[in-house]
């Protein structure tokens, strides 16, 4: 997401309302405090103001210079000449001028409490379209920490962190707000959990990228937002054997984020290559009933002709290999995959917890699938077991998305 500094502004400066808050309506909230002017400035503001009344704001305007120029201006004093000019720049759509006025009444400590916010926000907006995010952050911050809250008002402040390139600080903000609407009950708008996760993602802000990814899928566990999780972490991990590459697409395929002739290629191609026809021919399949393969392309055709020539063969020696198995932890996690490759979580399920504390097995590739098979399979309890055992490198990272996917995270 770019900054959108304009729209952004736009709506802040709706929400403060400043356009329905004529300068009578000011003094009414501050009657309170009773204003107590110079006379060379009430004098002055007088004439502003009858001026104002009449539309002329380039006279009233001459007359309120004349009131900042009184060399000892009081707090009042300057209050209610930016509040006269204050008007003007609202009647006239003048945005440096309602900035100007806005900012000298904030510094005379004479705004209520409960005026501050809006001017805050107003004057925080107006820096912002002019794309001053120095000034705009400051102000933000100073809304922020008057109302902690104030969610829209952190979502901006996140986009002005990310705009000075203080991508840490942005992703924390959001994080802020998420939390603030979590704890009021209230849906968290999917557009903050994605914006937390391109912001570390494309920034690279340390330790922030996986749980940023794991909160998107937590909350919204879409296709789209799965394989845009798959793929950043899988690109965390640059140089990838066949084996891990096998586990990253059968997550993808088990939770509908597999898109594209890409990617059905790139399973059905790496379960060929590991020997197991019966998962390829899935893949294809898949691929073709979602028209995302197209069967009579050479390279689909060559792809189908070499599963389906081997599916037979293949199935036929299952059963034997599974008795074979029983004494054989590496023959049980081979058998297992093949299984898994044909739907049959339950047999793979059994097959992998075989494998599972055997001598020459990867410990982190059979927890890893067995987890993976028992999801499958309907088994949440056993699979979020067998995940929280899986430690190291890829398949620790892929575990936890497992287990977002069995609902155990």
């Amino acid at each position: 997401m770019k900054m959108m500094s304009r729209s952004l502004a736009a709506i802040l400066l709706a929400s403060a309302g400043l356009a329905a808050a004529p300068v009578a309506a000011q003094q009414k909230a501050e009657a309170a405090k009773p204003v107590k002017l110079s006379k060379p400035v009430q004098a002055a503001l007088g004439e502003a103001q009858k001026l104002q009344a009449a539309g002329d704001h380039p006279g009233a305007l001459a007359k309120v210079a004349e009131a900042e120029a009184f060399p000892t201006p009081t707090a009042d004093d300057t209050y209610m000449t930016s509040a006269i000019k204050l008007n003007t720049g609202i009647a006239t759509k003048n945005n440096a001028v309602i900035e100007e006025s806005l900012t000298k009444m904030l510094a005379t400590g004479k705004v209520s409490a409960a005026d501050q916010p809006k001017f805050i926000r107003t004057v925080g907006a107006l820096a912002l379209e002019r794309k001053d995010y120095n000034t705009a952050t400051k102000y933000f911050e100073q809304l922020t920490t008057l109302n902690p809250n104030d969610t829209e008002s952190l979502i901006a402040l996140a986009e002005l962190y990310y705009a000075q390139k203080v991508s840490g600080k942005a992703v924390e903000t959001i994080n802020k707000a998420v939390a603030v609407n979590k704890a009021a009950g209230t849906a968290v708008p999917e557009a903050w959990y994605r914006r937390a996760l391109g912001i570390a993602f494309d920034s690279k802000v340390p330790g922030a990228v996986q749980p940023a990814a794991m909160a998107l899928l937590a909350a919204y566990p879409t296709p789209v937002n799965w394989r845009d999780a798959v793929l950043i972490v899988r690109d965390g991990y640059p140089q990838l054997d066949e084996q891990t590459q096998l586990d990253f697409l059968r997550l993808q395929a088990a939770t509908g984020a597999l898109t594209g002739e890409r990617d059905f290629v790139e399973y059905a191609d790496t379960a060929l290559g590991r020997g197991l026809p019966g998962e390829a021919d899935y893949a294809l399949k898949q691929g073709i009933a979602k028209n995302m393969l197209t069967p009579s392309k050479p390279l689909i055709a060559e792809l189908s002709k070499s599963a389906s020539g081997k599916l037979a063969a293949d199935k036929a020696s299952l059963p034997g290999l599974e008795k074979e198995a029983a004494t054989s932890p590496k023959l049980a996690l081979g058998t297992a995959d093949a299984y898994y490759g044909y739907g049959e979580f339950a047999k793979a399920a059994a097959l992998y917890r075989k494998a599972v504390g055997g001598a020459g097995v990867d410990q982190s590739i059979a927890n890893l699938r067995l987890g993976a098979a028992l999801a499958r399979s309907g088994d949440k309890t056993g699979a979020a077991e067998a995940l929280k055992l899986v430690k190291g490198g890829a398949r620790e990272d892929l575990a936890r998305y497992w287990m977002i996917f069995v609902g155990a995270a």
